[in-house]
This record gives C-alpha cells, sequence and structure tokens, in this order.
C-alpha cells in the first residue's frame, strides 16, 4: 500500500484546471447554497414568529368573539383588541422581512465590494 503512493508534480494545465473549479465552486456556494439556506431560515423564522404570535390564528378569527363570548360586549372587545394587535404583529413581521432581504443584499453584494476594492486598491500599484 504505502508502495503505491508517488509523489507526483502536477502540471500546469492541472493547477489551472483546479483552480478554475475552486473558483466555481466558491461563486456556486457563495450566490447558490448560502442564499437557499437564508430563505430557509426566514422560513423557520416565520414560523416560529406565528407560533409565537399566534398571528394566523387570530387573523382567521378576526371576526369571532373574544374567548367565545357571544354577546356585545365579547364581539365589541374581541374586535377592538384584534385590531390593535394585528398591526402591531404585522409590522414586526414586516421589519423581520425587510431585515432579511437587507441581510441577503448585504451578502449578495459583499463579494463584488471586497473584490472591487482589491482591484482598486492603491497600495498595490507599482
Amino acid at each position: 500500500m504505502i508502495q503505491d503512493l508517488r509523489l507526483h508534480k502536477p502540471t500546469t494545465l492541472q493547477i489551472f484546471s483546479s483552480s478554475i473549479d475552486f473558483v466555481r465552486s466558491f461563486f456556486g456556494w457563495w450566490y447558490g447554497d448560502i442564499p437557499l439556506a437564508l430563505f430557509a431560515l426566514l422560513r423557520r423564522v416565520f414560523q416560529v414568529f406565528n407560533d409565537t404570535t399566534s398571528f394566523g390564528v387570530i387573523l382567521r378569527g378576526y371576526f369571532r368573539p373574544w374567548k367565545n363570548d357571544y354577546n356585545i360586549a365579547g364581539w365589541l372587545v374581541g374586535m377592538v383588541i384584534k385590531t390593535i394587535y394585528l398591526p402591531l404583529s404585522g409590522s414586526l413581521f414586516i421589519l423581520i422581512l425587510g431585515l432579511f432581504f437587507a441581510l441577503l443584499l448585504l451578502q449578495l453584494a459583499v463579494l463584488p465590494v471586497v473584490i472591487g476594492l482589491i482591484i482598486i486598491n492603491p497600495f498595490l500599484a507599482a
């Protein structure tokens, strides 16, 4: 087994080909796998948000009385509380969505910015 191991010097074409494969796989990871992972994270955050705030349940039961009290007070209290609660939790939902898209935009823009700053770096000029 050890006798079969031989050190070999790779050719220039092999080095160039492996470098191109590395760059291609890096960009596939950076612009493909990471955004998909961020969308999976967003889905999980929305699921936890919905479970925590019961936004969907309250939205579906908007026209039901508060605590199933079917007199006029139950209907009015339910409408008032739900009318106040739903915009507050909806705005938090929109804030989470905005933060996600800001994070996604930052993730997509950071690599070109770094490469551009390396290219225009005045200290690299001889």
